[in-house]
C-alpha cells in the first residue's frame, strides 16, 4: 500500500543562526542529507506512527538537501523548490534573517505538528490545534480548516509568546493553515512557513498522524474518589490481626501510628462498610498498597502476587471488587514498582547468594552483596536511601515479565487502574514501552495515575499516564483558603498554570487532592476552622477535575504529618462531625445532579481580593460558584437575575447580594423566574 508523503520545513530565527525543522512521513528510518554538513546523513527522530523529524541550526544562505531511507530510496520535499543535482533531484532551502513581512522571521510564529502542545488529537474527529505568536503581534488568529475559517481563542502568554487554541470537533479531514491579522494586513502560516500569499496547508492523513490519539477513560472524567489506607480504615476480621495490634480507639498521641504500628484494618472491614461508601456517593476507591509486606503502610512489598494475609486473600479481594462494581464503584490499586521491600523474595535470594543469585540484575548493587548501615543502603540504590526499599531495575526483561504477571492477575480481579508510587523516579521508558501498553491491552478503560507533585506536563502526553495526583490544586487551595491574604487572583494564577498547559482532555480526570497519607489533614492545616475547611471542600467538589477524599475527612478527622495523618477511622458515630458529613454528601449529590460540575467548562467571572466567582457550564446546565474565605465582599460584575442557592434551596437576586466572610455558595439560574 502506497503512503502519502508530507514533508514540511519550518525556519526559526535564533540569534545569528536559523533552526530548520524537517518533518517526514516514512515507514522506514529516514535521514536528511544536505550541503549544510558536507552531505553527511543526519538521523531523524521518531514521532508517532510513521512520522519523523530533525532540527538543524543553519546560518543564513541557500542550501540543497534531500531525504533518504534505510533502503536508499530518495524522497523530495514537495513543498520546496527543486533542482537537478549530480546524483538526483535536490530541494532548495533559502535561509534568511527576519526579512519577511513586518520584519518577522518564522521564529516569531510556532506550530509543531509533532508536539501535542500544538497538535493534539483526542479521538477521531476531535482535535485541539494551538499556535504561538510573538507577544503582542496580533489579537486575532483564525484557523482555516478544510476551507472554513474558525476563530482561535487566546489561551495564555508565556515565554514572550501569545498562545491561541481551538477545539475542533466532527472533523472529517485535516487540511489547515493559519490567518493572522497584523496591523492592517493579513499574514498566513502553513506548511511552507510564513507568507502574505501562496500558502500551503498542513495536510495530515487521519489514519496516520504525527501525534497519537489520546483521551482519558470516560468513567474517570469528574469521578469522585475515596482514598483508603487499608490498615487504618476498618477492622472486619480480628482473626487476621497482626501480633501486637493496638486498640482501635486508643489515644493517637500515645499510639504507635508508624510503619511498625498495627490496628488490624483489613479488606473485610471495607466490605462491612459498603453501605456507608455507597451512601456517601463515591465513584471509585483508591487503595493504598494491599500486597504482602512487613509494614503497616505496605510500601515495602514482599510479594506483589499475594494479598497481605493481615488484610485477607485474593479471593476476598475479588469478592470486594465484585461487590463494589455492583454498586457502581471502581477500584484503583497502588502500584509500587520503583522499589520492593528488602524482604522481597528476589532480594532475599541476593542477600543469600550474592552475585550468584539469578536475580542479581533485578536491582542496582555494587560489590559482591548488598550492604547497609543503620537502616541506610551503602552499596545499592534504594528509595530515599532506606535499606529496606531497594530500587528495582524495571528495564530488566525478567522484572518486566514479573510485573506483567502482577498486572494480569489484578486485571482479572476486575480493578479499573493503577496509582503509581513515586512515578517520577522510575525510568519513563518502563511506563512507555511496557507498563502502559500492558495495562491498556488488558483493559483500555483502565486509568493510569502517576504520583507527580509538581508540573506534570511531560507525563501527560499520551504515552505515560492518564492523570496525576494533582497536588498543584492542593497548593493553590492552601494559599487561598489557609493563608493570610486569601488572594483569589493568586488561586486563579496557580490553577491556571496547569489548566492552560496540560492537554485539555486530561483536566477532568486530574486527582484534586486536599490531603493524603503523605500530608497533614486539611482540617489541621486550617487549625480546625470548619468554615475554611468547608470552603476548601466546596472548591474541591466544584472545580475542574476529580475530587479525592482521604478517608475520614468527611467526618472531620484531624491529623498532622505522617504518621499522625494515618489515624484509625472512627466508626462510633458520636465521634463524627455530622454537619461536615452531610455537607460532603450534599456536594457529591450535586455533582451527580449537575453534569456541569463533572465535565462542564470553567470560566472565571470575578477575582477581587478574597472574592472568587467562577462558572461551570455544560449545554443548558449552568453553575455559578461564589467563594470568599476572607472578609465581607461585594459582587462587581453584572450577575443580575434570580438564582437558586443549591446548598440552602433559597432563591436569591444576585444584584442585591453581599458576600459574607468565610462563605461558599453554589447557584444555578432559577428556571421558575419570569425574568
Amino acid at each position: 500500500m502506497s503512503r502519502v508523503l508530507l514533508i514540511s520545513l519550518f525556519l526559526v530565527f535564533t540569534g545569528l543562526l536559523l533552526s530548520a525543522d524537517f518533518f517526514i512521513n516514512s515507514a522506514e528510518q529516514p535521514y536528511i542529507i544536505g550541503d549544510f554538513n558536507n552531505w553527511k546523513p543526519v538521523t531523524m527522530e521518531k514521532a508517532a506512527g510513521n512520522w519523523w523529524y530533525a532540527s538543524i541550526e543553519l546560518d543564513p544562505g541557500i542550501y540543497h538537501y534531500y531525504f533518504t531511507t534505510e533502503n536508499g530510496k530518495r524522497i523530495i520535499d514537495p513543498f520546496k523548490e527543486r533542482i537537478a543535482g549530480d546524483t538526483g533531484p535536490l530541494n532548495i532551502l533559502r535561509v534568511q534573517g527576519p526579512v519577511s513581512p513586518h520584519g518577522l522571521s518564522e521564529r516569531d510564529i510556532v506550530h509543531r505538528i509533532w508536539e501535542r502542545e500544538y497538535f493534539n488529537p483526542v479521538k477521531p474527529g476531535e482535535y485541539y490545534i494551538t499556535i504561538s505568536v510573538i507577544e503582542d503581534l496580533t489579537n486575532s488568529v483564525f484557523i482555516v480548516l478544510n476551507g472554513k475559517r474558525v476563530k482561535m481563542n487566546f489561551l495564555r502568554s508565556s515565554g514572550g509568546y501569545d498562545y491561541f487554541r481551538v477545539n475542533l470537533k466532527n472533523v472529517q479531514a485535516l487540511e489547515y493553515y493559519f490567518e493572522l491579522s497584523v496591523d492592517e494586513s493579513k499574514l498566513y502560516f502553513g506548511a511552507n512557513g510564513l507568507s502574505e500569499h501562496d500558502i500551503i496547508s498542513f495536510s495530515l492523513p487521519l489514519e496516520d498522524l504525527p501525534v497519537e490519539y489520546f483521551d482519558t477513560p470516560e468513567w474517570s472524567k469528574g469521578a469522585v474518589y475515596y482514598q483508603i489506607f487499608p490498615e487504618r480504615f476498618a477492622n472486619g476480621d480480628s482473626a487476621n490481626d497482626p501480633m501486637g495490634s493496638q486498640d482501635w480507639y486508643a489515644d493517637p498521641k500515645k499510639s504507635n501510628l508508624g510503619s511498625d504500628g498495627f490496628f488490624g484494618g483489613d479488606l473485610q472491614g471495607v466490605l462491612k462498610h459498603l453501605d456507608y461508601l455507597e451512601k456517601l456517593g463515591i465513584d471509585a476507591i483508591y487503595f493504598n498498597p494491599i500486597f504482602e509486606s512487613v509494614s503497616s503502610h505496605k510500601y515495602d512489598t514482599v510479594d506483589y502476587l499475594k494479598i497481605d494475609d493481615n488484610f485477607g486473600d485474593y479471593e476476598l479481594f475479588k469478592k470486594l471488587v465484585g461487590e463494589l462494581d455492583r454498586k457502581g464503584i471502581s477500584v484503583i490499586l497502588d502500584g509500587v514498582f520503583n522499589h520492593t521491600g528488602d524482604e522481597f523474595w528476589a532480594f532475599q535470594d541476593i542477600k543469600e547468594k550474592g552475585k550468584e543469585s539469578p536475580y542479581w540484575d533485578w536491582y542496582f548493587i555494587k560489590g559482591d552483596k548488598p550492604r547497609k548501615y543503620k537502616g541506610h543502603a551503602l552499596n545499592y540504590i534504594a528509595w530515599g536511601g532506606y535499606a529496606d526499599m531497594p530500587k528495582l531495575n524495571v528495564l530488566n526483561p525478567e522484572v518486566v515479565s514479573y510485573i506483567n504477571k502482577v498486572l494480569e492477575k489484578y486485571a482479572m480481579a476486575g480493578i479499573k487502574g493503577w496509582r503509581l508510587d513515586v512515578a517520577g523516579e522510575v525510568n519513563p521508558a518502563f511506563w512507555r514501552l511496557y507498563f502502559r501498553p500492558t495495562v491498556k491491552g488488558l483493559n483500555k478503560e483502565s486509568l493510569i495515575v502517576g504520583e507527580i507533585w509538581g508540573d506534570a506536563r511531560v507525563y501527560l502526553q499520551g504515552d505515560l499516564f492518564d492523570s496525576v495526583m494533582n497536588y498543584q490544586f492542593r497548593d493553590a487551595v492552601i494559599e487561598y483558603v489557609a493563608r493570610a491574604g486569601h488572594s483569589a487572583k493568586k488561586f486563579v494564577a496557580m490553577t491556571d498554570y496547569y489548566l492552560k498547559r496540560y492537554p485539555p482532555q486530561v483536566l477532568y480526570s486530574l486527582w484534586n487532592m486536599l490531603d493524603s497519607h503523605d500530608t497533614e489533614r486539611f482540617l489541621t492545616t486550617v487549625y480546625g476552622n470548619e468554615k475554611l475547611f468547608k470552603i476548601a471542600v466546596g472548591l474541591q467538589m466544584t472545580f475542574l477535575g476529580s475530587p479525592v477524599i482521604y478517608y475520614g475527612d468527611e467526618v472531620g478527622m484531624e491529623g498532622g504529618k505522617d504518621p499522625d495523618n494515618r489515624r484509625p477511622m472512627p466508626w462510633k458515630e458520636e465521634l463524627w462531625d455530622i454537619e461536615i458529613l452531610d455537607y460532603y454528601k450534599k456536594l457529591i449529590s450535586l455533582r451527580r445532579e449537575h453534569p456541569a460540575l463533572r465535565t462542564g467548562s470553567y470560566e472565571v467571572v470575578q477575582t477581587q481580593n478574597s472574592l472568587l466567582v467562577y462558572r461551570r457550564k455544560l449545554d443548558d446546565d449552568e453553575i455559578l460558584v461564589i467563594v470568599n474565605p476572607g472578609s465581607e465582599a461585594e459582587l462587581l460584575h453584572d450577575l443580575s437575575g434570580s438564582y437558586e442557592e443549591l446548598l440552602t434551596g433559597k432563591i436569591i437576586e444576585l444584584e442585591k447580594l453581599t458576600i459574607p466572610p468565610e462563605s461558599f455558595m453554589i447557584f444555578t439560574p432559577n428556571k421558575k423566574s419570569t425574568r
